[in-house]
């Protein structure tokens, strides 16, 4: 028969269970097994004794709640509440703009998904609002209410989502969400849409030049205005999609003037930064009547030669917080007056740029090779024109005209391409161009090391372009949405999405220097909560929940301390 017997060793107490018998006649332990200290036994014993859980659901966790708070702790939804008041017994308006900003950032897709998402996440057991109430009839119902049909007609003060961006630039003053030195990085870019052709109900949607390639789409324009230091969103607007860059310009100069004289904030303390796109003398008298400083990349055929092809040896390399790069500045005569332009290389752009030529280089190359021997084929029916055109689509990438040459004769009936790679011209790219940029700017006593860091918040918004269009930020597409109205409230949660993710992504530099958006995005997707539900205790009760949270790797875990997580475990 076995029986737990304890032997003290110095001044610890060690279990033993121990089975007795005789032999020969005498009791004797004929066998024992150690089972530790009485905390190792009393351990043993609640194993053996706890309950299975019925079931376990996972919740996303992490990235929903980081954002949450986020809209918290900046006083956002507090704003939006207040924009948009909350009915007796249902979500406001402000839970339904918050949450299709943190969808479009965890989990893009059509409102058809919205209900399903949120009830698999952290959202629901914090706003307690059951997922019937996100339908996509719900989403139309409250962006009907957000902005009016006679939206058209009001006045830049009287449009609720003009008011909405009003609000919020005041409150990112206040949290000082703007850098000290006030750089404002303008851009704009276009998203295509899947809008039918014979759709009248928006003017916004048109045909253009579309950045992503699809030209065959109708598009919609965004000229999009964010802090070169935080990246908070300060400012939008939505356009048509057939408009120029160099005209929108100045639709939003006197947008952006608008809001700067609204939240007293003086003109000459902000400097506008923005690409050669932009770049026109119109806009540049209009920035002089502004009163506003700005940098502006320059076209390089606009720029000196004697400047922008100066060799790097003659470029003074700038400190340690722009490694790589070097610049130098000389006051020239630009557009009619003086004003400082700066060239400015960097050793990692020309690498890029050097990596990107090399390989569209490798590429066309072949393809001229294999054309060329179609083309002796003596069954080989070509048009000129044809030919001509197809060659011209494979050398359209920047920098392939200047080192790949052709010559296309026509003898004995047949076409003959001959192709040449010139190595002088790559060689003059390598020590004069590639890894170039030359700004332009009225800040007249700045160093040229102070231009080229103030361009750089350019990078910034360059930077949230391509995770718009890509979806590895916030997906903007697809854009389910076919009216105006709509699509300005789309673009609306949008941006406020990235302002979220910008203020979250700077709160995580405290656990993780220098960690990426994407890395953020990827390691907060990871932390999900589960729900374990337990048997009842007795025979009337009720089941019992307990959760806790996937098991964490140690940037997780700082991440998690760091943006505030812990204080949701408990939901």
């Amino acid at each position: 028969m076995a029986s737990l017997v304890a032997k003290k060793k110095g001044n610890q107490l060690y279990y033993y269970v121990v089975e007795s018998a005789r032999v020969d006649g005498q009791p004797r332990i004929v066998h024992q097994a150690y089972l530790g200290s009485a905390e190792k036994v009393a351990a043993l014993v609640q194993d053996r004794t706890a309950p299975v859980p019925l079931s376990a659901t996972m919740r996303d966790f992490g990235l929903p709640g980081a954002l949450w708070l986020a809209a918290q702790q900046t006083g956002v939804f507090s704003l939006l509440e207040s924009l948009w008041p909350q009915p007796r017994s249902s979500p406001s308006p402000a839970h339904y703009v918050l949450l299709a900003a943190i969808h479009r950032i965890c989990q893009p897709g059509p409102k058809t998904e919205v209900s399903d998402w949120y009830h698999g996440t952290v959202l629901q057991s914090l706003w307690h609002f059951p997922p019937e109430r996100f339908t996509s009839q719900a989403f139309w119902d409250v962006f009907e209410k957000i902005l009016p049909q006679e939206w058209i007609s009001l006045s830049f003060a009287d449009d609720p989502l003009e008011h909405a961006q009003l609000r919020l630039l005041a409150l990112w003053k206040e949290k000082q969400g703007m850098g000290h030195r006030r750089l404002l990085a303008y851009d704009t870019t276009n998203f295509y849409t899947y809008i039918a052709s014979t759709n009248t109900r928006n003017e916004l949607a048109q045909r253009g030049h579309n950045k992503q390639g699809r030209h065959n789409l109708r598009q919609v324009g965004l000229s999009y205005v964010l802090d070169g230091e935080s990246g908070l969103s300060l400012c939008h607007h939505v356009d048509p999609g057939d408009g120029a860059d160099a005209e929108e310009f100045s639709t939003a100069l006197s947008r952006i003037t608008r809001l700067l004289d609204h939240h007293q904030i003086a003109r000459d303390t902000v400097t506008l930064v923005f690409d050669k796109g932009t770049a026109a003398l119109a806009n540049t008298v209009e920035l002089e009547e502004a009163r506003v400083g700005w940098i502006s990349a320059l076209p390089w055929n606009q720029a000196p030669a004697e400047l922008r092809e100066r060799a790097v040896e003659q470029l003074l390399p700038c400190s340690s917080q722009q490694p790589g790069v070097r610049a130098a500045a000389e006051k020239l005569l630009v557009h009619g007056k003086e004003y400082v332009c700066v060239v400015k290389y960097s050793a990692s752009f020309a690498g890029e740029q050097l990596h990107s030529l090399t390989t569209s280089v490798s590429q066309v190359l072949q393809y001229l090779r294999r054309f060329s021997m179609e083309l002796n084929k003596p069954k080989a029916r070509w048009d000129e024109n044809k030919i001509r055109s197809k060659i011209q689509r494979w050398l359209s990438g920047q920098f392939l005209t200047d080192v790949i040459h052709y010559d296309l004769q026509r003898r004995d009936d047949r076409w003959h391409l001959q192709f040449d790679f010139n190595t002088a011209a790559w060689q003059r790219l390598l020590t004069h161009r590639l890894g170039r940029t030359v700004l332009l700017t009225n800040r007249m006593d700045w160093t040229a090391e102070q231009v080229a860091a103030g361009y750089s918040g350019q990078q910034s918004i360059e930077r949230v372009f391509r995770g718009l269009q890509d979806g590895e930020w916030l997906g903007w597409g697809p854009m389910h949405h076919w009216t105006d109205r709509k699509i300005r409230i789309h673009a609306f949660y949008c941006m406020l999405g990235i302002s979220l993710l910008q203020y979250v992504h700077k709160q995580a530099q405290v656990a993780w220097e220098g960690i990426s958006v994407e890395q953020l995005l990827e390691e907060l997707r990871q932390i999900q909560q589960f729900v374990l539900l337990y048997p009842a205790q007795g025979e009337k009760g009720p089941n019992r929940i307990c959760t806790v949270l996937s098991k964490q790797t140690l940037a997780q875990q700082s991440l998690a301390q760091t943006l505030g997580l812990e204080q949701l475990r408990s939901t």
